[in-house]
């Protein structure tokens, strides 16, 4: 081999894994509630914005995959920007869907999740008998654990617009933590969350950082 040639495959190289760092960085994010002046066309970036994807593995299996997306008030402005212009809301409906939508991100931490599993019985993150314990973390270490998890049977047409990870293979859950009085949690005050699942066939962590 040339010493030229040998040049350009250390190149190439070298290029394949910038790329693959550039894949796993993560983006930064704003995790205040200042408003936004969203096009519907705007949706899917922030979607992705919003959006992480990770996985655990079981031997070759993968017992958990995991798509999850911060219901963040920046990711439901753009929400309420495509929904409104889908279903051609009016503008007092308009507004009734920004409030319900401000109230429940005031409520809680709240995560639209789509899940999938080698094995379907893994995916079982609803039932009290899971062997996947999900808690939320702030950036001092403060750690709360998943109020409630629920599985969501949403219409196919909407997820798929919505939530695009959904696959016939794939199960939806909403998770949501919610912050009682007496708690040292200050969440996304302390510039990141993570999103962690952990059991005896996996472990994933999710961050969001500002």
């Amino acid at each position: 081999m040339t010493a030229a040639r040998h040049s350009r495959r250390l190149l190439a190289l070298g290029l394949l894994l910038m790329g693959g760092c550039a894949l796993h960085k993560q983006v930064r994010v704003d995790f205040s509630d200042t408003p936004r002046d969203y096009l519907p066309r705007d949706y899917e970036g922030v979607y992705h914005r919003w959006t992480r994807h990770d996985y655990a593995e079981q031997g070759v299996d993968k017992s958990l995959e995991v798509w999850a997306t911060y219901k963040s008030w920046d990711f439901r402005e753009a929400y309420i920007a495509l929904y409104a212009s889908i279903y051609s809301l009016s503008d007092a409906d308009r507004d009734k869907l920004r409030a319900s939508q401000h109230d429940a991100y005031r409520e809680s931490y709240e995560f639209h999740i789509t899940a999938q599993s080698a094995r379907w019985e893994w995916n079982d993150l609803e039932k009290a008998s899971s062997p996947w314990r999900v808690t939320l973390l702030d950036a001092l270490g403060h750690e709360l654990p998943a109020e409630r998890v629920r599985v969501e049977k949403l219409p196919d047409a909407y997820e798929r617009q919505f939530f695009p990870a959904k696959t016939p293979f794939t199960k939806t859950y909403s998770i949501r933590f919610r912050v009682p009085s007496d708690s040292d949690f200050v969440g996304v005050r302390s510039g990141s969350i993570t999103l962690r699942f952990e059991s005896p066939i996996g472990r994933i962590e999710m961050h969001w950082a500002s």
